[in-house]
């Protein structure tokens, strides 16, 4: 009985496969490799590696950020890593930001009103209003206010202070990154601040960037070379270092724009819910997924993900991802005058004549300042249509 039964699958799945033939590579492989959670996978990484790299999704996907925080409040990575940089967050505002993450028993509206400051500061644009960030200093700072095994956090954007930013020319002057590549001020901000920290028991850093900051290699487009942080990471660390991309949403080129869309026209996605894996990390090398071409860097397909990322984590699937953005408090009443400056500086760098006429009406300076501070959580913009591409192959 149970021979029949095995063998009425077998013929059923290869009914299946015939009507989904373009996934059948990526369910045939996932099939057969070890089910490790992404979690899991991360953290496994650390046996060999000293540096992890995460490529995160869109800044604002809060999703992704609860599975750092399953991985960072994990008791190997308080005992043995012990370590995080992000991409975003100035560097100048790492010492303050340590020392308020490590003292414990603070008062809890304190606290609040301290996370909120901190993402006032936390970028060279007027406000940074992706609730991600004070989501991970939350994280941190309640790890750290319990635990003995604390973790230290360092941001490592480009230095900038708005205090020093007064008009336009002002703003600038002081993006020197204008004239140095940013990327190369990233790595070099990571890697002084690693030398400065590391010891024979602490010597382990988990690294957070977005996009092409995390690719390991530089890249052209339109005969441009973008020069990426964790290209300078791989030639610093070497081996030690790895970098592995969570899956993404990603932008294609569509006639002069361009528009969000799933990795390889959904078949990555398609053959993850075709086995119901909601969470899953594996190494790319020699396996279809990483050797098909860079899709997520539309100006040029001679990459591939392999060349690219040592490994992918696929977290949650796109229905159960939330961009959430802005939240109560971020843009307290002592602050509105300060961010209306930045926002007015901010509009004129980049010659948005059309809202600069709109901030200077009253209403429309209440509406953003309201906007901001109200908890905005959404999906991915065209979610049916991408939903509709990736169960096309899954239709019988």
């Amino acid at each position: 009985m149970k021979n029949l039964l095995f063998l009425a699958f077998l013929f059923f799945s290869s009914l299946t496969f015939s009507q989904n033939s373009e996934i059948k590579p990526y369910v045939d492989y996932l099939s057969k490799t070890d089910k490790k959670s992404a979690k899991d996978y991360i953290l496994e990484k650390f046996q060999n590696h000293d540096i992890v790299i995460l490529c995160e999704r869109n800044h604002g996907d809060l999703s992704q950020y609860e599975l750092i925080k399953e991985i960072i409040s994990d008791d190997y990575f308080k005992k043995n890593v012990k370590n995080i940089f992000t991409e975003i967050g100035l560097v100048n505002l790492y010492p303050e930001i340590n020392s308020f993450l490590k003292t414990k028993g603070l008062d809890s509206i304190y606290v609040e009103s301290k996370l909120s400051e901190f993402q006032q500061k936390a970028s060279f644009w007027s406000i940074w209003d992706n609730y991600n960030y004070h989501y991970l200093l939350r994280t941190i700072y309640d790890i750290n206010n319990s635990s003995d095994n604390q973790i230290s956090y360092f941001p490592s954007d480009v230095e900038f202070d708005w205090e020093n930013v007064k008009t336009v020319e002002e703003y600038t002057r002081e993006q020197d990154f204008e004239i140095e590549p940013r990327d190369s001020i990233m790595a070099y901000n990571i890697i002084n601040r690693y030398e400065k920290i590391k010891s024979k028991n602490n010597k382990k850093a988990l690294i957070i960037m977005n996009y092409r900051h995390a690719f390991k290699l530089h890249t052209v487009s339109n005969g441009i070379l973008n020069k990426n942080a964790a290209k300078y990471l791989f030639d610093y660390f070497g081996n030690r270092a790895t970098n592995i991309l969570i899956s993404p949403i990603i932008f294609i080129k569509k006639d002069n724009d361009y528009a969000y869309a799933l990795i390889q026209e959904g078949k990555w996605n398609a053959s993850f819910k075709y086995l119901d894996i909601h969470t899953m990390g594996f190494d790319f090398n020699n396996t279809n997924f990483g050797l098909d071409n860079l899709d997520m860097w539309p100006n040029n397909t001679v990459y591939k993900y392999q060349d690219t990322f040592d490994g992918l984590v696929f977290y949650r699937p796109i229905e159960e991802q939330n961009l959430v953005l802005g939240f109560k408090g971020l843009i307290p009443k002592y602050f509105e005058a300060e961010f209306l400056r930045r926002f007015e500086i901010n509009l004129k760098y980049t010659e948005n004549i059309s809202l600069l006429k709109k901030l200077k009406n009253k209403d429309f300076r209440k509406a953003v300042i309201t906007e901001l501070n109200t908890k905005r959580i959404k999906k991915h913009p065209n979610l049916e249509t991408l939903i509709q591409t990736r169960d096309n192959y899954l239709k019988n």
